[in-house]
């Protein structure tokens, strides 16, 4: 078996050198060309959009058709994919239709259901006209495609879009709840003058209220003022505006729900409207919402004008929503206090200055059970460091561990100087694993524990190479060994080298087998270089399973080892240029199945591989019959 030999200087790469012939001069430029158009990545388009570079897309498009690397079937998987991308991350202005015209004309099956959906997700006119004069059918046979365009035209008040949507299908019934809710009221008139509308409009309605666009909900109205009243959860006003007219033409009668809502927003104007108008809505839950929420100018107003007063809730609230000022504001003006759930809760959530405001200030202080919910805490431990200090709460007997897993040197370095916790090997461990090579020296230093050889295993699979070397010099039983398996299995190739030049045993076939899980091919070459085991078939098992084709051809062309019947595996994951290095070695990829895999796992590339190689198994099998 010979690997096929390096590619030749593409022709658009001498064609440059030839225009402009002091580039010959310049090695490294014509490389450096011939790499960025020859190696363009699997998925160079897609990636591009998605990094916001579209101003680059048609300088790529031509290097993706151009490259040598690429296999046609790949080149049009990246075609589907980028056109899938398109319509939102490019512009009309930035050539959106221009290049969604270029991918279709190299590939007619770059329109699939992603990019329908894409399309309808942000219509455009221009984008609509195209594409419905190339695939008309789509507009028919896509299940929800116009409405999804409709809905979107109507709420954002695209009119050129919904009156061509509407010549194109005359007998839809068209609905006016999304541009009621977007506030387009031209729209909706426009609409019920030229369309069969959906006559029903109590949820047009409710829309405009629910978005606090009063004019188009007494527009509403007034076309149908009998529409059912109770359809309307009354938690949804928002407007004042909208709740005085309501109040003005007596639509229904306000319950509570309308003042939770106003009250959960911090709408002062609306609580000040309805004290007024709706006095008996009030309750001392109110004052508690307000405080839970934060909304400080609400409590002041309340507790100004209203007598119903709040509960022990709106302290234990707020103090567990971090609102320290509300906290404050509570104890000084109003005589309900707090229980220990205020300091519970806001050691839960790591609001260390609720917890020392509460400590110096009230005296209702908090359970045990403030300790064991501190470990939740967005402010890693620290809160439960305050309450071990302050409060006098014992520390869980695994709090040493538990830092060590989060590398928590601030709280490690704490526990220690306090002699606090139950010490082990695995803090050691633990502190390798996380890189922190200072602080491994402190543990050696000033504790006796030590650690096991996961410390070392740990820092080389993470690539902490100054852990492993400070391990190696003062840790004699690390298991290098181990560490260099582990290190391969993650590729990092200057940990190998380090350990094969000054560790004991070197490594074991394992490294080469768990490199080639990961497609590490620089390590597997350092190993196969420096080593002599009897490689075993499962690196060419992983590679292919995984679909690291380059790792694929080493093993094949410089190895010596068997490819493996994996050709479903490849089809169903998509792993094109394995199919094409198996195709051409081997008889695996003949098995019909792998035209099925890619039809039944969505990757309509394979199965084009497949027809182009071996025809139609479909067409076959009616054939045979």
């Amino acid at each position: 078996m010979q690997e096929p030999e390096e590619p030749f200087v593409l022709a658009s790469v001498s064609v440059v050198c030839r225009r402009w012939p002091s580039v010959e001069d310049l090695p490294h430029a014509v490389h450096l060309i011939h790499t960025f158009t020859a190696e363009i990545s699997k998925k160079a388009l897609p990636d591009l959009l998605e990094h916001g570079d579209s101003s680059l897309f048609f300088r790529v498009l031509q290097a993706v058709d151009e490259s040598v690397n690429l296999i046609h079937h790949e080149k049009l998987r990246q075609y589907r994919l980028a056109m899938q991308l398109i319509p939102s991350k490019m512009t009309l202005k930035g050539g959106k239709l221009q290049a969604m015209k270029e991918l279709y004309k190299r590939y007619r099956g770059a329109v699939d259901d992603d990019t329908v959906r894409a399309v309808a997700a942000e219509p455009e006119l221009p984008v609509l006209k195209w594409l419905h004069s190339c695939e008309p059918r789509i507009f028919k046979n896509f299940t929800g495609f116009e409405e999804r365009i409709f809905r979107f035209a109507s709420t954002n008040d695209r009119k050129g879009v919904v009156r061509w949507l509407v010549k194109l299908f005359p007998d839809t019934v068209r609905s006016l709840e999304l541009a009621a809710g977007g506030g387009h009221l031209d729209l909706i008139k426009w609409l019920m003058k030229h369309t069969k509308w959906d006559t029903e409009v109590e949820a047009a309605f409710y829309k405009a209220v629910q978005a606090g666009h009063v004019e188009i909900a007494k527009f509403l109205y007034n076309y149908k003022p009998t529409m059912t009243k109770s359809y309307w959860p009354m938690q949804s006003i928002t407007s004042l505006e909208i709740a005085q007219w309501f109040h003005e033409i007596k639509f229904w009668s306000f319950t509570d729900s309308v003042l939770r809502g106003a009250v959960e927003r911090g709408h002062l104007e609306m609580v000040q409207w309805l004290h007024v108008n709706y006095s008996n809505l009030f309750t001392a839950e109110t004052m508690n919402s307000a405080a839970a929420h934060g909304h400080l100018k609400l409590v002041k107003f309340l507790h100004a004008n209203r007598s119903e007063g709040c509960s022990t809730k709106a302290m234990d609230a707020a103090a567990g929503d971090g609102h320290l000022e509300m906290v404050q504001w509570l104890h000084e003006n109003r005589s309900e206090g707090c229980t220990t759930e205020a300091m519970d809760s806001a050691a839960f959530h790591g609001h260390l200055d609720v917890l020392n405001w509460l400590h110096t200030n009230r005296t209702e202080g908090c359970t045990s059970g403030a300790m064991v919910m501190s470990f939740w805490s967005n402010d890693r431990m620290n809160a439960a460091k305050w309450l071990h200090e302050n409060r006098a709460l014992e520390l869980p007997d695994d709090i040493v561990d538990r830092a060590a897993r989060r590398g928590d040197i601030e709280m490690l370095s704490w526990l220690h100087s306090s002699g606090k916790g139950r010490w082990s090997k695995n803090v050691m461990d633990e502190v390798a694993r996380h890189g922190h090579l200072e602080f491994v020296k402190f543990l050696h230093e000033n504790r006796r524990e030590g650690c096991t050889k996961n410390a070392m295993i740990h820092a080389a699979a993470n690539n902490h190479l100054d852990v492993v070397k400070w391990l190696r010099m003062n840790k004699r039983k690390a298991s290098t060994t181990s560490a260099m398996n582990a290190a391969a299995r993650n590729g990092h190739l200057e940990v190998v080298k380090w350990l094969h030049e000054n560790g004991q045993g070197g490594c074991t076939a394992v490294a080469m087998n768990t490199g080639a899980y990961g497609g590490h091919l620089k390590v597997m070459k350092f190993l196969a270089a420096n080593y002599s085991f009897n490689w075993s078939e499962k690196a060419m098992a992983n590679a292919q399973m995984h679909g690291h084709t380059e790792t694929v051809k080493w093993l094949y062309f410089h190895l010596g080892m068997k490819l493996l019947p994996h050709e479903v595996n490849a089809a169903r994951n998509d792993f094109i240029d394995l199919l094409e290095l198996m195709d051409k070695e081997t008889d695996f990829c003949r098995n019909p199945t792998v035209f099925f895999a890619g039809c039944g796992n969505n990757h309509p590339e394979v199965a084009e591989w497949y027809k182009d190689h071996y025809g139609n198994p479909r067409k076959r099998k009616h054939c045979s019959q």
